[in-house]
């Protein structure tokens, strides 16, 4: 059995929302979902692929199709049993006060994170926290080395867009608010900037 969604024309998270409800809805078999746009068949896959899913994009005029096939056994498993550690970045500073020290501060952080263990899982970026993961960041070498070891690095999309900064991300993935949302539901720590 074939579910299909077509999501086109819907704005960030829906196309996510609608997969994972499809995905839910059925223990095993096909959703496919038809979008038309590169940002939301990334999302989509992400998604299927980290519930265990195998995923497969592909263009048919205008449209992209991501095909997803849910089989019984799941990764969601696996996840669920580690502890998961992520870090909440909504400002381009840390702490409140005077800009000038918080970017001193936050310059600190982030080669600091990366000698520290347990090390987070993921860095999710937000607000004018996503200008921490562009061209011209003072941190962006720090943020290289940590998505390097392994910690995955999240950025809002629609933040990248409100500061037109979307053609100048240089590390991490641009994210929507589902992931980012079910990211830190599902961590067992969260750290705040």
């Amino acid at each position: 059995m074939i579910k299909k969604i077509d999501a086109r024309g819907l704005a960030c998270p829906q196309p996510v929302v609608l997969t994972k409800n499809a995905l839910d809805e059925i223990e095993e078999g096909i959703v496919e979902v038809t979008v038309d746009n590169e940002p939301a068949s990334e999302n989509i896959a992400r998604l299927a692929s980290n519930s265990g899913c195998n995923v497969e994009i592909t263009k048919e005029g205008e449209n992209l199709i991501v095909m997803i096939e849910k089989k019984k056994e799941s990764l969601k498993e696996e996840r669920e049993e580690k502890k998961t550690i992520s870090v909440f970045v909504s400002s381009n500073t840390m702490g409140r006060g005077d800009d000038k020290l918080g970017k001193i501060l936050i310059r600190a952080f982030f080669p600091t994170l990366f000698e520290i263990k347990p090390q987070p899982d993921k860095i999710i970026f937000m607000n004018s926290g996503v200008e921490l993961t562009v061209e011209g960041s003072e941190v962006i070498d720090s943020l290289r080395m940590i998505e390097e070891e392994g910690m995955e690095i999240l950025v809002c999309g629609t933040c990248l867009d409100f500061f037109n900064l979307k053609d100048k991300i240089k590390v991490g993935h641009i994210s929507n608010m589902f992931e980012i949302v079910d990211s830190l539901i599902n961590s067992d720590k969260i750290l705040t900037l």
